[in-house]
């Protein structure tokens, strides 16, 4: 099968070394920085599982919950709805009116990506401060059995209030994630480029590594147009 470059849209934040709200640091092994007349490069990363672009999976909140490793392949690819989420308020609610907009458009078992806008702070110091996703509209996309939710802000959780820096408190025990895990859903953050395929039914693809033990993983997410 062969895509056209116009096809191809790139949903995931670039990662930049030490610029991250998460760990990310990458350097050269001592073999690559030790001998000038080496002809590769080999390279350490420490890399947080929430660095970036990320999806959460239901090990996250739940020791027995598959991890990365575990987690269903098949449950990281699929066809994508796109919910116009933008004009809300830092803490303001995504409810359930918003995502009825979906109504006639989604369809069981798709990817749910919402778009708030929200990218724009990515990386900027009030980049947290986020429209969480309302149980009551939840419970309305749970009905059509998707495979993964996200969102182009920093999170989905309900906030319980803010600290003196703006950061926001996630409500205690996380309701959202653990309802949508208990559900085998899993969660993508920090997405980006949600406007490019807006109103368009897409294909997604959420590549994340077969690790063991992780509750997450950043991933470089690809959205393939029909046009």
């Amino acid at each position: 099968m062969k895509f056209r470059n116009e096809q191809i849209v790139d949903l995931s934040h670039r990662l930049f070394r030490r610029k991250e709200n998460f760990p990310y640091d990458a350097n050269c092994t001592a073999d690559s920085r030790l001998k000038p007349d080496n002809w590769y490069i080999e390279s350490i990363a420490t890399l947080g599982s929430h660095a970036g672009t990320h999806v959460e999976v239901p090990y996250h909140h739940d020791m027995t919950g598959a991890d990365c490793l575990q987690y269903p392949l098949e449950n990281l690819i699929g066809e994508c709805t796109v919910i116009d989420c933008r004009g809300k308020e830092p803490g303001e609610e995504i409810t359930l009116e918003d995502v009825k907009k979906a109504e006639g458009q989604i369809q069981k078992g798709d990817i749910v990506f919402l778009f708030t806008g929200y990218d724009q702070y990515f990386r900027l110091p009030n980049w947290q401060p986020y429209p969480p996703l309302s149980l009551e509209a939840l419970d309305w996309l749970l009905q059509y059995e998707p495979k993964i939710i996200g969102t182009d802000a920093s999170g989905v959780e309900l906030t319980d209030g803010y600290d003196e820096e703006g950061r926001m408190h996630e409500l205690y025990g996380e309701p959202v994630h653990v309802t949508c895990f208990k559900h085998g859903v899993a969660i993508v953050e920090s997405l980006t480029n949600l406007e490019a395929i807006l109103g368009q039914r897409t294909t997604v693809i959420i590549p994340a590594l077969a690790m063991q033990w992780m509750d997450a993983c950043p991933c470089r997410i690809i959205a393939i147009k029909d046009v």
